[in-house]
């Protein structure tokens, strides 16, 4: 009987959850989190890399699925930590894949003299992944949000949403394999010596590509077979196909740290360069800008000038325009000295 009024009956109009979630194995996972997200953010502290703070969300976000999940298990007709942790478990793998692709750009732009895959800079193929999972981001939260309607055609259109999140998360996933496994070809070839070695970390972006495909593939069997499901109304899919997953993902690279590959500075993205223009109006607003990358442009203007080449547009207009206010002030005063020779003196 205590069972029972713990963890009502699935078709309990009160009863938040489609089956009775198991607290130990909910503790479990919040300690595994929690450690997890500890050591992430210490050595992310301790090696000084700010990009870091990826991972260091996903773990937290699923420690706080976690949280609500435990709080769930005590008090299952409480709506509020059903969606909570339904929604942060959903997105928080987006934080490992964006995290998987930084990582990623930073071997490329370390060890491959290029700086660059099939001619596309790290920097670039970085920013790209990253803004495409923001946009499978909120396609998911979208999509998950509207999973905890009490309207039947509300939360099917939010499993659409969803499923199409998900799946173009896959695609980017697949697409950026390949980039990965074309840099590992490359690296065996014409890698540059550093301190430290590619191979550790790069083994490590493998199995994380592939437990977020697991993890993919299982969430849309899960949704393709209804909410109400037999995936669903089974907490033990979830565990061993969405938990185990990112708990190895995560645990990964917390071991294997890039902070112990990447040690040099030359293993961050150099800041751009920004040059300043001509004011967007005649006396104010804010001046145009240019924005430079040092590694590719700055190398190659200075070729261009030893060469005795013509220098980009926007130097040579600044150096007229400065010229020109120059000659400008210059005449105004010899024009103002001979309107003073000619004037009479003011006394007798």
């Amino acid at each position: 009987m205590a069972t029972q009024s713990r963890c009502p009956a699935p078709d309990d109009p009160q009863n938040q959850w489609i089956f009775c979630p198991s607290k130990p194995g909910a503790l479990i996972g919040l300690i595994l989190f929690s450690v997890i997200t500890l050591a992430h953010c210490g050595q992310a502290v301790m090696y000084r890399k700010k990009f870091c703070w990826v991972i260091c969300m996903a773990t937290s976000w699923e420690t706080a699925s976690f949280v609500f999940r435990v709080l769930g298990a005590n008090n299952p007709r409480n709506q509020l930590y059903n969606t909570l942790s339904q929604i942060l478990v959903i997105l928080a793998p987006l934080w490992v894949n964006a995290f998987a692709y930084m990582v990623m750009g930073r071997l490329i732009y370390y060890w491959l003299p290029s700086k660059s895959v099939w001619n596309i800079k790290a920097r670039k193929l970085t920013k790209f992944f990253v803004w495409l999972d923001v946009v499978t981001f909120l396609v998911q939260l979208s999509g998950g949000g509207m999973l905890s309607s009490d309207e039947i055609s509300q939360v099917n259109t939010g499993k659409y949403i969803y499923m199409a999140g998900i799946g173009l998360q896959q695609i980017s996933v697949f697409a950026f394999l390949l980039l990965t496994i074309r840099f590992h070809y490359e690296a065996r070839h014409h890698a540059l010596h550093r301190p430290t070695s590619w191979r550790p970390q790069l083994y490590t972006v493998y199995p994380v590509l592939i437990l977020i495909s697991i993890r993919i593939i299982y969430r849309l069997v899960e949704f393709s077979s209804g909410v109400e499901g037999y995936i669903p109304s089974h907490e033990g899919f979830f565990y061993g196909l969405e938990a185990t997953p990112m708990i190895l993902a995560t645990g990964i690279t917390a071991i294997i740290h890039p902070g112990r590959s990447l040690t040099e500075p030359e293993s961050e993205f150099s800041k751009l360069i920004v040059q300043k223009g001509y004011r967007r109006w005649w006396c104010c607003g804010r001046r145009t800008r240019t924005k430079i990358d040092p590694d590719f442009q700055v190398d190659e203007r200075t070729e261009d000038e030893a060469r005795g080449e013509e220098l980009p547009r926007y130097k040579t207009e600044r150096t007229h325009e400065r010229t020109r206010r120059h000659h400008s002030r210059r005449h105004s005063r010899r024009q103002s000295d001979r309107q003073n020779l000619h004037e009479p003196y003011g006394w007798a």
